[in-house]
């Protein structure tokens, strides 16, 4: 009972947000436009999403969500220190007035920041262990990135003028003779 009102009222803020979406101007603008979604839209998608699909009970929900929301900062901070190195590389490789061993440096710096990145995943895949059944720890990465390829989807169809972007490819049934 209780993980059925968590779901409709994750639902109700995922519905909220679509029809307050549906309700803007879709004229074409020059310029820029507006973004699809605030912030706060996507992270109530996002809780929707994975409560949905990781069928969170009302317990689950109440530990997980503080230990992912921590890993989520960590993991942020990690990826802006990967963007900022491989932007210092990519501007010392194209500049050409940096020494090798300059070169050599800032490369490794950003690889260093690659392997932290993915030492973290496994840290907090661990996290997710003591709170979540393993079942259901094994899938959050999984639905990070799922969430992530759906977000962009919805904003493709919004680049193109409310279109719905190119259909993904199914996977193929086998077939049976």
């Amino acid at each position: 009972m209780k993980r059925n009102l968590i779901f409709s009222l994750a639902l109700m803020m995922f519905l909220l947000g679509s029809l307050s979406l549906s309700a803007q101007d879709t004229e074409k603008k020059k310029g820029p436009q507006k973004p699809m979604f605030n912030k706060d839209q996507i992270v109530s998608q996002k809780i929707a999403f994975f409560t949905k699909f990781l069928d969170l009970t009302p317990e689950e929900a109440q530990k997980f969500w503080p230990v992912y929301n921590a890993c989520q900062e960590e993991m942020e901070k990690a990826r802006k220190e990967t963007r900022k190195s491989a932007f210092m590389l990519s501007k010392a490789a194209k500049e050409g007035n940096k020494t090798d061993e300059e070169i050599r440096s800032l490369a490794e710096t950003y690889y260093g920041n690659l392997d932290r990145e993915n030492a973290l995943q496994k840290l907090h895949y661990a996290e997710y262990q003591k709170v979540l059944p393993i079942k259901k720890a094994a899938r959050v990465r999984l639905l990070e990135e799922q969430f992530t390829r759906n977000l962009v989807m919805q904003l493709r169809g919004n680049y193109r003028g409310g279109k719905p972007g190119p259909k993904q490819p199914q996977p193929k049934e086998a077939e049976t003779k």
